[in-house]
């Protein structure tokens, strides 16, 4: 017994005496990166801790490929082998390589407060472009606890970005006076909701065909947010049912994707596809899903507000509703400010799809745009590879 204790501290000394090397060894590494001269075709966009393809930075890159430029794209990734368009190359995150490319980028493209985040020269360009257009629970400042990691990492990205955007005048504000942010803030529409408002049967087939779906057929999308407090059990409803009650109402047939969130992705893999239900968490861009989708099924996740664009219908599901202002995170909205159809319980929400208003529905949705000052053109992507493209003239050109 006492041997295996000795052999276990003794691991744990060269686990510890491992990490200090690793650390040093990385501290010169970033010592001499942040000597070497900025590439100024390089770009460098990150995705959520390098968690797939999507969000608005794809949306950007995409907008710079069209440009025809000589460009540098790099995309960080966890995964070497995600699937990325001719034009943009693969660098792990994880790696000494990321904190190169970054040191020698002339901009960064992020939608989160990256821990992979070294010191910003002067002549580089950092674009948050956050990943929430409006948002319905409140974060940042606003937040009741946040780590004092966070906070720390949070204050530090804020010090270094030079640009922020929003298409609505409420998510300004957070910007300027809630996210220890005091630089630059924009109006322009978000990237990703290009594809919302231009919508292409193309991707339509393409999330179809992804999905072995009849191109007759409607898709209803349901995308939960994510719940630290809570077991699987609170993703689960009736699907079957709903899915009859929309197609009475909405007169076709539907078949639903099942998108949960990325924190809880291992719930998904658990669930076998059907007739009617596909398993949608691992699809690479959720921004296609909503473009593809004829209905919206959610409870708290900023995407009601992106889809509430589209002008097509969505439902809420909040069974827990008290448990989660009490246990996950406060709203900025009550929810009968909001302009969606809001049910408490699975009956709740087959009366609501019955008894659906469309004409209503609209109305409320125009006023609430108009209550948090929102509009949108969906030409976010392109007001941004712009900007980005003039400061790297600027630099070559000395303007």
């Amino acid at each position: 017994m006492i041997n295996r204790d000795k052999d276990s501290r003794h691991k744990k000394q060269q686990r510890t005496s491992l990490r200090k090397l690793y650390g040093a060894v990385c501290e010169m590494l970033l010592q001499f990166f942040c000597l070497l001269p900025v590439k100024n075709n390089k770009i460098v966009f990150d995705n959520f801790g390098g968690r797939g393809y999507g969000c608005d930075p794809k949306y950007i890159a995409e907008e710079l490929l069209k440009s025809k430029r000589d460009l540098d794209l790099v995309w960080l990734t966890q995964d070497v082998h995600t699937a990325l368009p001719n034009g943009i190359r693969p660098v792990w995150y994880g790696g000494v390589r990321a904190i190169y490319e970054l040191a020698t980028a002339k901009v960064w493209v992020d939608n989160v407060k990256s821990a992979l985040r070294i010191p910003k020269k002067r002549n580089q360009l950092y674009i948050q472009t956050w990943h929430s257009s409006l948002g319905l629970k409140k974060n940042e400042q606003d937040a009741d606890i946040l780590p004092n990691s966070y906070v720390r990492r949070a204050k530090r990205d804020a010090g270094m970005t030079d640009l922020m955007y929003s298409n609505n005048s409420f998510r300004e504000d957070k910007y300027r006076n809630r996210f220890w942010y005091q630089g630059k803030v924009i109006r322009c529409g978000i990237p990703r909701n290009g594809i919302l408002l231009h919508r292409q049967e193309r991707v339509v087939n393409k999330v179809k065909d992804y999905f072995h779906i009849d191109k007759d057929k409607k898709l209803v999308l349901y995308a939960p947010t994510f719940r630290a407090k809570a077991g699987s059990e609170i993703y689960e409803f009736d699907i079957v049912q709903v899915i009859r009650a929309l197609d009475l109402r909405f007169h076709g047939e539907h078949v639903c994707l099942r998108r949960l969130h990325p924190n809880v992705a291992d719930l998904g893999r658990k669930i076998t596809d059907t007739d009617l239900i596909r398993q949608a968490t691992e699809y690479p861009d959720i921004q296609e899903l909503l473009a593809a989708a004829d209905v919206l099924i959610t409870d708290y996740s900023g995407c009601m507000f992106e889809y509430m664009l589209t002008g097509k219908p969505v439902f809420l599901l909040i069974q827990d509703y008290e448990d989660y202002l009490k246990k996950e995170r406060k709203l900025y909205f009550a929810i009968k400010e909001l302009p969606f159809e809001a049910a408490f319980n699975e009956q709740d929400l087959l009366d609501r799809i019955k008894n659906f208003n469309m004409e209503r529905y609209l109305d409320q949705c125009r006023n609430f745009m108009q209550r948090v000052g929102m509009e949108d053109d969906g030409n976010g992507a392109k007001v941004l590879a712009n900007i980005i493209i003039k400061n790297i003239d600027e630099e070559a050109y000395g303007d």
